[in-house]
C-alpha cells in the first residue's frame, strides 16, 4: 500500500470532520466517520510502515485536526459563511384598536379555550376564553386584551 494513500484516507477523514462541524453541525455521522477513516490511516500506517511512520502520522493527524478547527473558526469569525442581519419584523401581529372592552359578539366556534369569534364587522379572529369552556354560537364579551391575544366570558 502506498504511503499517499494512506494520506489521502486520512485528508479524507479530515475533510469530513470540517463539513461536520462547520457547514452541517449537528448530526454527528459525518464526523464519526471522519474519526473513523482517520484511525483506519493512522492504523495503516502504523501496519504498513511500521512505529516511526505511524507515529508521525498520528502527529499529522493530531496537527490537521487542529488546524482544520482552527481555520473553520478564522472562515465563521471573519462572517463570510453566515447570515449576520437581524430581522425586526414580527408574524402574526393583529392590530385589535378597533376592539374595546367590553365589546360583545358570538362564537363562531367552540372556544375551548381558544377559538373563533365574530364581532361587529362579521370577521372572525382568534380569542381565547377566561375560566370555563364556551360552546358554538353563545354570545361573549372582551375582558382583556394583552399580548396581541383577546380574552372573552360569556355575556
Amino acid at each position: 500500500m502506498d504511503l499517499i494513500f494512506v494520506i489521502a484516507i486520512i485528508l479524507v477523514g479530515l475533510i469530513f470532520m470540517f463539513i461536520e462541524i462547520f457547514l452541517i453541525p449537528g448530526t454527528s455521522i459525518l464526523t464519526l466517520l471522519g474519526f473513523f477513516i482517520i484511525g483506519v490511516g493512522v492504523y495503516l500506517g502504523f501496519k504498513e510502515y511500521g512505529n516511526t511512520t505511524g507515529s508521525w502520522l498520528l502527529s499529522g493527524s493530531i496537527i490537521g485536526m487542529g488546524i482544520t478547527l482552527y481555520i473553520g473558526y478564522k472562515r465563521i469569525q471573519s462572517k463570510k459563511w453566515a447570515l449576520h442581519s437581524n430581522s425586526d419584523s414580527k408574524v402574526n401581529v393583529e392590530d385589535f384598536s378597533r376592539f374595546k372592552i367590553g365589546d360583545t359578539g358570538k362564537t363562531f366556534s367552540a372556544l375551548r379555550p381558544e377559538g373563533k369569534a365574530v364581532f361587529t364587522n362579521d370577521e372572525r379572529i382568534t380569542v381565547y376564553s377566561i375560566g370555563n369552556f364556551i360552546d358554538k354560537d353563545a354570545i361573549i364579551q372582551i375582558v382583556k386584551i394583552e399580548n396581541s391575544r383577546i380574552y372573552v366570558k360569556p355575556a
